[in-house]
Order: C-alpha cells, then structure tokens, then sequence
C-alpha cells in the first residue's frame, strides 16, 4: 500500500495545519505563467514581494490564501537559475500563505527527519521535515515524509525528535528564514523513493517528472485540512 491508498483509508484523518487558526475561505493565488500579473511580482525582493501578495490577499477580503500543486511556474521564477536553468518550473508542493510567526501543528505523529536552513534567494530558507510511518494497520506501506519550507530556524524541534499529532512543530519564517519569498509554507509529500534519490530539497520538478510524480512527490491535498 502506498500514500494515496493509505489517504483514502478510514484511519487516515491528519489534523489541522495551522489548528483553528485559519477563519474562512482561502484566497487561491494564480501564480502560473498564464497570468499576466505574475510578470509584476518582485520575486527576488522580499518587501516588495510580500506588499503584493498581502495587498492582493487583503483585496479579496480573505484572511489566508493558497498557492496550487503541480502548478508552472516559469515566469514567477524567472530571477531563480537554480530552477530555471534545470527546467524544474512545475510547482511539487502546496503553498499556505500567512503572516510571519504563525504556529504549524504535526497534521499526523512523526519523527523529525531533518531540519536545517537551505540557504540563498528563492530557497527554502528554514526548512522541518517529518516522518511517518504506516502503522500497525498498513505495515506493508513505506514510510513517508511531509516537508515544510520557510518555517523559522530558530528550531522548536531536532532531528529525531518523536512529534505528536496536533503537536506544535514550527513557526513561519520571513526574509532568509523564508528564502526572501512572502511568507507562507510549502507543505510537500516526498516518498521513501525521492529520499533514496536524494531529491528532498526540489520543491520544483521538471514537465518530465510529472510521469513520475505520483512516485516521488504525491499530492499534499489530503495532509492539509482546516477545520478542526
């Protein structure tokens, strides 16, 4: 059994994120190249980056928003070589936008797997990846892994560390803490098979890794819920 069957069984129900924090409907951000709009976006410059983003999420009259999976995104990573140059423009993660500080919570019990900095603009900046095992109800599932990007590196947690469901684990991260990107986390699954590959740090993926990508880098979608 994989991670997606292992999201579609009766026992799979992670907790909230961000706990109760998040009030109402997300904003959902077009980050694509097929907005025209991304061409505006200061996406090397943190203040000015984080003032459109705030301001357009502001403007919605919501209070959080939502940056797609497997979305492309050429045009926003245009100052970034360390994708463009490899063709990795195709989003692997989901991206939660709120403002710096904000607490994360184990959506499922784990064991701290790595967390460290991974530095230079348009990386990661602090970064908290957790474990999970399949438990005794799915022993023939491998072990699988939840990233999260731009958190703060001044770390609550330290490699492993066992993580309780629910449990606080992290803080959003802002200017090198979050790569100079708004701020916001990069929620990622990465199976056992991108780990062996060595591909945890790619949040982007190439058009060519999508025939794989159910493989490597699974939909986050059933690990983010809102309500409590």
């Amino acid at each position: 059994m994989g991670y997606l069957q292992l999201t579609r069984s009766d026992s799979f129900r992670p907790a909230p994120l961000f706990g109760d924090l998040l009030q109402g409907d997300p904003h959902v951000f077009d980050f694509s190249a097929d907005n025209p709009r991304v061409a505006d976006y200061a996406s090397s410059d943190f203040d000015r980056f984080q003032r459109q983003i705030f301001d357009e999420l502001e403007a919605s009259k919501c209070s959080w928003g939502l940056g797609h999976y497997l979305e492309e995104r050429a045009t926003l990573l245009r100052p970034f070589p360390q994708m463009i140059d490899e063709g990795r423009v195709i989003h692997a993660g989901l991206d939660v936008i709120v403002p710096e500080g904000v607490p994360l919570f184990a959506p499922l019990g784990g064991t701290v797997h790595a967390c460290g900095l991974d530095d230079g603009v348009g990386n990661y900046g602090g970064y908290v990846v957790l474990r999970h095992e399949p438990g005794r109800d799915h022993e023939d599932q491998e072990p699988f892994y939840s990233f999260y990007g731009h958190v703060r590196t001044d770390f609550e947690v330290q490699p492993g560390q066992v993580i309780e469901r629910g449990a606080s684990f992290a803080r959003i991260g802002a200017r090198r803490d979050s790569g100079q990107w708004f701020t916001h986390t990069h929620l990622q699954i990465h199976t056992q098979a991108s780990i062996d590959e060595g591909r945890l740090m790619q949040g982007y993926i190439t058009r060519e890794d999508l025939a794989r990508v159910g493989d490597l880098f699974p939909t986050p979608y059933p690990m983010f819920r809102v309500d409590p």
